[in-house]
């Protein structure tokens, strides 16, 4: 039986299911007797996320006051939570049934939101960090699930919302009979991450967002709703085109922020960005 955000026109026996290294963390750090070497010799299982993680771990974006060389180190220093959304990320890049432009960007996208949510969570204090990290990682999962699908297809749509305009989501509806926000609410969903998460995927574009009746998912939801824009701004999309006032947001208007304090928030977490656009994003 499908949950209440899987009543979808979308076939939900074809949704993918949680990597298993991402699935063996949840586990771990919900079980009283885990340990940190536990959770080390999982990650450890999979070299590529466990370079991610210590690549990630070691950025200034997350201040240590010292070199982080062992998982087990990273664990005690950033914490469980923290590293279960660093394996969380670095489990997502390789969700891609094939890696080429299209999978580099749509990484990109989720990363840089996920950073950027989180930092404005820290910033305004309106929201947990990790949980804004969390829902800013996978607030486009839907579009991942599209491109594996079929790939083809995907990009000519998005080719086509970047030549013509029309809303990508109106063009994912035409042609796959459901939007990426619906969808990424049902995969959410059925990896049992909280409600607030599949309310954020299917509501972060919504001009009504702050009519989400949880307080939680209303504040997350409209942290991803401006943190969205931050790849475009900061050029993962390349040349940015048209001007974006991210005060008119929904996201913004629900946060009581204006354009200036925007905008200055926007050149602190580019700057740390910058420093660390390899580190995030290779």
């Amino acid at each position: 039986m499908s949950g209440k955000f899987q009543d979808i026109n979308y076939d939900i026996d074809t949704l993918p299911t949680m990597p298993l290294i991402a699935t063996r963390m949840v586990e771990l750090i919900n079980s009283p007797r885990s340990s940190a070497d536990e959770m080390a010799k999982v990650i450890s299982g999979d070299p590529a996320i466990s370079a991610r993680v210590l690549k990630i771990a070691n950025s200034s974006f997350y201040s240590m006051a010292r070199q982080v060389k062992t998982l087990s180190t990273a664990i005690v220093i950033l914490g469980e939570r923290t590293l279960r959304n660093l394996v969380l990320a670095a489990s997502l890049r390789g969700m891609h049934a094939k890696f080429g432009p299209m999978e580099q960007m749509l990484w990109e996208d989720s990363m840089t939101c996920a950073l950027g949510a989180r930092f404005l969570a820290r910033s305004l204090r309106v929201a947990d960090p990790e949980e804004a990290f969390i829902a800013g990682l996978f607030r486009h999962i839907g579009r991942v699930v599209f491109n594996n699908q079929d790939s083809s297809a995907y990009k000519t749509l998005v080719d086509q919302h970047k030549r013509c305009g029309p809303g990508l989501m109106a063009l994912e509806r035409e042609h796959f009979g459901i939007d990426h926000a619906a969808l990424g609410a049902a995969v959410l969903e059925q990896w049992q991450l909280s409600d607030a998460m599949s309310l954020v995927a299917l509501h972060h574009h919504d001009e009504a967002l702050a009519e989400i009746s949880d307080s939680e998912a209303k504040n997350l939801t409209a942290l991803v709703n401006v943190a969205s824009e931050f790849p475009l701004l900061l050029g993962i999309f390349g040349d940015c085109e048209t001007e974006v006032q991210l005060a008119e947001l929904p996201g913004a208007e629900c946060l009581g922020l204006d354009q200036q304090q925007l905008e200055d928030l926007l050149e602190e977490f580019s700057v740390v960005f910058e420093e660390n656009r390899e580190s995030f994003l290779s």
